[in-house]
C-alpha cells in the first residue's frame, strides 16, 4: 500500500510539472516570449482577427446557423492549416462544413489568462484575452497549476498559442480552439456532434519529448486591465455584443430574479427579525408567485437544475447554484437582470448564471429574489441563432465572484420549505440508457 501511494504521488508530480519538466532532465520552467515566437518564424495575429476569419465571407459568413451541431451536416469548423488528414474524412463527407485557413499555420496568438479551473466550474478549458477579444482553448488536465490568474489582484500571465492544426469551431454561437471534430454519445446514448474537441491528453498540446505538440505555452506575468475586464451595469448593458462572447465581464448592480415558481418567505417583525412560534418553528408568510418569464415552449422555472441528455430538456426548481447529490450532478441556472422589464432570455440585460454540478460551490445556497449584487464571469451565449430562445450565459470561475450580501443567502429552512419534492428526484438513466419518468 505504501509503495502504491509513493507511485501515485510521483505520477501526480510529473503531471503537475506539465510543460515545464522533462522526466529525464528536469529544468526550470520555460517562460516563452515574443522573441521565441519570432525565432520559430511565427507572426502574431489578434484573437479578434482569428474569430473574425470564421465569420468572414471567405468562410462561413456568420455565427448564426453554423453551430447547431445536430449532425455532421450542420456542424462547421475551420482548420488552421492544412491539408485534410484521415481523421477528418467522415466530417469532410459534408461539403462546405470543413474549411481550411492554410496561412494560419504561420501565426500565433498571445493572450492573458482570464479563467481558472481551481474550483471546478470551468473544466478542461482555458480562456485568454488579448484586449481585442477572448477565446476558449479546449484542453485537458488540471490547468490552473500551469496557467494561473488571481482574480482578486488581477495578476495574470501571458499564454502563447501556435495556431497550426488547431480547429476553430462553433458550438451554439461560441467559438473555441481545440482538436479535431468529434462525435460521441452522451449519457442518454444520443449522438452529440462537435466542430472541435478537447485534446485527449496533455501530450497533444504540451510535450517536451515531442516539440511538435508544444502548442500552448506559458509566458511571463502580466496584469489584467480595463481592456481585459469590461464593466457592465444598467447604463451600458445594451452595448454588449458578439465581440464580447468569451470575455471576462464585471456585472455591477445586477438583480437576482426568480420566475415561474411559487414560494413563501418567512414572516418578519417590525425590526426585520424572523417570526417563530412557541415551538421555535418559522412562521411563514403568504404564497408568492414569481413574475412570468419566457414564452412558447421556453417557460421554465428559475432558479433550476436542468437535464438535457434525455432529449427534451427537463427542469426542476432548485435553490442552490447547481445540483450535486449522491451520484448525480446537474447544471444549475440562476437568473440575474439589469433590465427589470425583460420578459425572456433573449432580451438585453438578462443573463443566466450557469454552474456545474461538479463545481466546489454547487450546493451553496443562492440569494433571495430581488437581491442586488455584483458578478464577475465569462460572458457567453447559447443559441443557434438570435431568437426568443437565445440565452446569454455567465460562467463564474469562483464562488468569490458571486458578490451578494451574506444576509441575502437562503437559509436551509427556507430551502427545505420551498423546494418541490419532485426536484429531489431528477430523471435518472437506467441500465438501457433510457430515462425514468
Amino acid at each position: 500500500m505504501k509503495t502504491n501511494k509513493i507511485l501515485l504521488f510521483a505520477a501526480l508530480g510529473l503531471f503537475m510539472a506539465g510543460c515545464y519538466n522533462d522526466f529525464e532532465t528536469p529544468a526550470p520552467a520555460k517562460v516563452w516570449s515574443d522573441e521565441d515566437m519570432q525565432e520559430l518564424g511565427l507572426t502574431q495575429i489578434s484573437i479578434k482577427e482569428v474569430k473574425d476569419k470564421f465569420i468572414s465571407s471567405d468562410y462561413f459568413g456568420s455565427l448564426q446557423n453554423t453551430g447547431s451541431n445536430n449532425s455532421w451536416a450542420d456542424t462547421k469548423t475551420l482548420k488552421l492549416g492544412g491539408p485534410i488528414s484521415p481523421v477528418e474524412a467522415e466530417f469532410a463527407d459534408n461539403p462546405g462544413n470543413l474549411k481550411f485557413w492554410e496561412e494560419a499555420a504561420g501565426y500565433y496568438i498571445k493572450g492573458k489568462v482570464i479563467s481558472t479551473d481551481s474550483q471546478g466550474n470551468v473544466y478542461k478549458s482555458l480562456y485568454i484575452d488579448d484586449g481585442t477579444a477572448a477565446i476558449e482553448l479546449k484542453l485537458c488536465g488540471t490547468l490552473y497549476t500551469t496557467f494561473d490568474v488571481n482574480l482578486d489582484t488581477f495578476e495574470s500571465m501571458w499564454v502563447y498559442v501556435k495556431l497550426k492544426d488547431f480547429y476553430l469551431g462553433n458550438y451554439r454561437m461560441m467559438l473555441s480552439l481545440g482538436d479535431a471534430p468529434s462525435n460521441a454519445l452522451n449519457t442518454g446514448l444520443r449522438d452529440r456532434y462537435y466542430a472541435n474537441s478537447n485534446f485527449e491528453s496533455p501530450d497533444l498540446w504540451c510535450n517536451l519529448q515531442n516539440p511538435t505538440y508544444n502548442r500552448v505555452l506559458p509566458g511571463g506575468p502580466c496584469k489584467l486591465d480595463e481592456t481585459n475586464v469590461k464593466v457592465v451595469d444598467a447604463s451600458n448593458y445594451r452595448q454588449l455584443g458578439q465581440d464580447d462572447y468569451g470575455r471576462l465581464i464585471r456585472f455591477q448592480g445586477v438583480k437576482i430574479r426568480y420566475a415561474n415558481i411559487t414560494y413563501q418567505d418567512e414572516q418578519r417583525d417590525a425590526d426585520g427579525n424572523i417570526v417563530r412560534d412557541a415551538d421555535g418553528n418559522i412562521v411563514w408568510g403568504p404564497e408568492q408567485t414569481a413574475p412570468a418569464f419566457g414564452s412558447g415552449t421556453n417557460i421554465n422555472p428559475f432558479p433550476n437544475w436542468i437535464v438535457t441528455d434525455s432529449g427534451t430538456p427537463v427542469f426542476g426548481t432548485w435553490f442552490y447554484w447547481a445540483y450535486s447529490r449522491e451520484t448525480t450532478s446537474l447544471y444549475g441556472a440562476v437568473l440575474m437582470v439589469l433590465n427589470d422589464s425583460a420578459s425572456g432570455s433573449a432580451d438585453p440585460g438578462v443573463y443566466s448564471i450557469r454552474t456545474s454540478g461538479y463545481a466546489r460551490f454547487a450546493m451553496q445556497p443562492i440569494p433571495r429574489h430581488g437581491t442586488v449584487g455584483n458578478v464577475l464571469g465569462i460572458y457567453g451565449i447559447y443559441a443557434t441563432y438570435l431568437s426568443q430562445y437565445a440565452q446569454y450565459q455567465i460562467t463564474v470561475n469562483r464562488i468569490e465572484d458571486l458578490d451578494f450580501p451574506k444576509e441575502s443567502l437562503l437559509s436551509q429552512e427556507w430551502i427545505d420549505k420551498n423546494t418541490p419534492p419532485a426536484s429531489y428526484a431528477p430523471p435518472v438513466k437506467d441500465g438501457s440508457g433510457e430515462y425514468d419518468d
